[in-house]
């Protein structure tokens, strides 16, 4: 904070190209070599002001936020971890497609839709789904596979093999 405080200083004296008669710009008086008192008081000011996390409601400032940034709203570690999706559909007592490519090393959202309202139900990975009935469509995320690797989802009107070898892209 010093040394912005000090930089907003020099910054504000200017540099040798000031008029011979002596006054800084900043006030009237002679040029001695020191700081004006009063553009020091002025850059603190602003400095603290902006330092202090902004205005409050009837003006002034307000003072900084004790809540670490993780814990706040919209704060770091608010993101969505990246992840493919692969859209399993029932309908007719089958499921669809029987195979899904996703890219590897990047999460899987498996998500389960029941177009017809019958219940479906996958199994894998240590994971259950279930949807159907005044479930429409629910879904969970798997760890990222390598390349190569499969995650087989099994259920009771079929398998759906999710396969890490699609490249990454739009």
């Amino acid at each position: 904070m010093l040394a912005t405080v000090f930089a907003l200083v020099i910054a504000a004296c200017g540099g040798d190209d000031e008029d011979d008669n002596g006054a800084t710009g900043y006030g009237s008086g002679t040029k001695t070599g020191q700081t004006d008192t009063a553009t020091t008081e002025t850059a603190t000011t602003v400095t603290e002001t902006t330092e202090s996390g902004g205005e409050a409601e009837g003006g002034g400032a307000k003072p900084p936020s004790t809540v670490p940034s993780e814990d706040q709203e919209g704060g770091a570690g608010d993101e969505v971890p990246a992840s493919s999706q692969a859209l399993v559909t029932g309908n007719g007592g089958k499921l669809s497609p029987g195979t899904v490519r996703v890219p590897p090393f990047i999460a899987i959202r498996v998500q389960l839709r029941s177009a017809d309202g019958v219940e479906y139900e996958l199994t894998g990975g240590g994971k259950t789904i279930k949807a159907g009935g005044e479930i429409e469509s629910a879904g969970t995320t798997f760890d990222g596979l390598r390349t190569g690797e499969k995650l087989v989802l099994t259920g009771p009107q079929g398998k759906v093999t999710v396969i890490a070898n699609a490249e990454p892209g739009p």
